[in-house]
């Protein structure tokens, strides 16, 4: 957003994250990237001042998904718009999958444990899951391997370091929260309308290989 618009950005996050996030991005924005630590339910705005918010990535790891989308749509002027993206139910079979399978105990490992863990048995893990797509049961069996989704989420043809990388932080990521809260797309929306937005769309987004569920309105 800040490379490709002239939009103030005001972003929050919960973690220490912040830290590299700021190293990342504030020294080419500086004077437009404002970056503060803080919980989505005690953000340090007042409400109704933004014109945009979105929220990308979140909420299915917050502990009250709807009050979660309720304190984000406080933060939108009237005539603003409100996006989210979140990890969707598809069906009786979406936590049929190795994450929720393992995360009750994982999310209670230390992370510098559970990171350890991971780190030591992604190569074999990378190579079962190149094994299964070649033959074409990636779909079906690599749901079940302690693993994030190479073919669904990362970018194709990485050099193997790279690759290597990438899976070590998202499988990380998969099972270190404390909180995995996929919702039916239905019920966010019906959320959004609870909350005071109009115009309000829910769908599956598709670009590239990438898959995402996305709801946003217009706050009212």
């Amino acid at each position: 957003m800040l490379d490709y618009t002239n939009c103030n950005l005001y972003s929050i996050d919960y973690s220490n994250a912040v830290e590299a996030n700021y190293k990342n991005n504030g020294i080419n924005h500086v004077g437009r990237f404002h970056l503060f630590q803080a919980s989505i339910y005690e953000m340090p705005f007042a409400k109704a001042q933004f014109d945009k918010v979105i929220c990308i990535g979140v909420l299915q790891h917050t502990p009250d998904f709807e009050k979660s989308i309720e304190s984000l749509i406080e933060m939108a002027k009237p005539g603003a718009e409100v996006v989210v993206d979140f990890y969707s139910i598809n069906g009786w079979w979406t936590k049929l999958h190795a994450k929720y399978l393992l995360r009750p105990f994982t999310k209670n490992m230390s992370h510098e444990k559970l990171f350890e863990k991971v780190d030591s048995n992604i190569d074999w893990l990378i190579k079962c899951t190149r094994f299964f797509t070649k033959l074409k049961l990636g779909k079906y069996i690599n749901r079940f391997l302690p693993i994030c989704d190479i073919d669904g989420t990362l970018p194709k043809n990485l050099p193997y370091n790279r690759l290597r990388e990438l899976c070590v932080l998202d499988t990380f990521d998969m099972y270190s929260p404390q909180y995995d809260q996929p919702q039916k797309i239905i019920t966010v929306v019906n959320w959004f309308k609870k909350y005071g937005m109009d115009q309000v769309k829910g769908e599956k987004i598709y670009y590239d290989t990438y898959e995402a569920s996305v709801v946003k309105g217009i706050k009212k």
